[in-house]
């Protein structure tokens, strides 16, 4: 039996993709709550290519295991990094948002999650 590794990616990579025309979905594995003054909850992510042929997961690059956000501000500061002109992010379990350069979205919920 041969073991299935997903197609990755790692976070120094996403924006030459998004530059390039790609997309990232943000998708919510945990529903928002607040913590002290923290907003909390739990968000993973995908990088679409331009030709939307590929999609990969975004991965830690020592540990090979899937990179998640777990405050608001750990979604704001990717989505920053990566030259998006604006923030919107999934708050419910299943909920996800795929942002592109110029500012448009699409939301679709996932059953998955």
């Amino acid at each position: 039996m041969s073991l299935v590794i997903p197609p990755v990616i790692l976070s120094e990579e996403v924006t030459q993709v998004v530059d390039e025309g790609g997309s990232v979905i943000v998708i919510c594995q945990e529903s928002v709550s607040k913590k002290g003054t923290a907003v909390v909850g739990k968000w993973i992510y995908e990088v679409v290519s331009a030709d939307k042929k590929s999609r990969r997961l975004l991965v830690y690059k020592v540990r090979n295991k899937a990179e998640t956000s777990l405050t608001v501000s750990g979604v704001a500061s990717k989505l920053m990094l990566w030259g998006f002109p604006g923030l919107i992010m999934p708050m419910q379990k299943g909920q996800a948002f795929e942002l592109y350069k110029d500012g448009r979205y699409t939301a679709d919920w996932r059953s998955d999650t």
